[in-house]
């Protein structure tokens, strides 16, 4: 595909990804600081997040799986954020999204053992969460559990290696946070922080530079 034409449809869906993130937020977290966010911002922060799938993958509905989990990923981490909770709405629409659109791909491009592994990796990760979840439910909620499907799909859709990747990544990222904290003295160690945005970050830095 052609750059510019991949530059285009970046830009049309990011906007118009914008105008509803901006929305879907607003909805649930109300007027808070997080809630008024432009749908410029938003935009800018999904066109980004879009950029490397975009290159990577050629399949049509390839890249509609992808920018389908970008397009949720970005209002739930905010949300989360804001709330400390990640609404079914975005994370079921997302492992939907994703596993219905990788299906397609799948049966057209003849790819079944790519879906197995796909269906394989939503398992696996959101049955690791849930054992976390389990062991330590202060740490993360169900939320997280169920956000892990969506992840775990897109990223076992590529190999086994990016779901183990983006697992250590995302407890490499949330370490780090949580560090910075203490060193500012802005947290203590039973402050909880947010999971999900982190695991949104694991993968996303996986899909584009794995």
């Amino acid at each position: 595909m052609p750059t510019g034409l991949i530059v285009g449809l970046i830009a049309l869906v990011a906007g118009l990804a914008g105008l509803w993130q901006r929305e879907s937020v607003r909805r649930h977290v109300g007027d808070g600081p997080e809630g008024r966010y432009s749908a410029g911002a938003y935009a800018v922060v999904t066109a980004v997040a879009l950029a490397g799938p975009a290159v990577r993958f050629e399949s049509p509905w390839e890249l509609a799986a992808y920018g389908w989990l970008v397009v949720a990923a970005v209002p739930l981490a905010v949300i989360d954020v804001a709330d400390f909770r990640l609404p079914d709405e975005l994370t079921i629409t997302a492992y939907a999204g994703v596993t219905v659109l990788l299906a397609v791909e799948a049966v057209t491009a003849g790819r079944p053992g790519d879906l197995q592994r796909a269906g394989a990796g939503a398992i696996a990760l959101a049955g690791f969460y849930a054992v976390l979840f389990i062991l330590r439910p202060a740490a993360l909620g169900l939320g997280d559990v169920k956000l892990a499907l969506a992840l775990g799909a897109a990223l076992g859709w590529t190999g086994w290696d990016s779901v183990i990747a983006a697992v250590v990544l995302t407890h490499l990222f949330a370490a780090v946070y949580g560090v910075g904290l203490l060193a500012a003295r802005r947290a203590h160690r039973a402050t909880e922080i947010p999971f999900g945005p982190f695991m949104i970050l694991g993968a996303l830095a996986v899909l584009h530079a794995w």
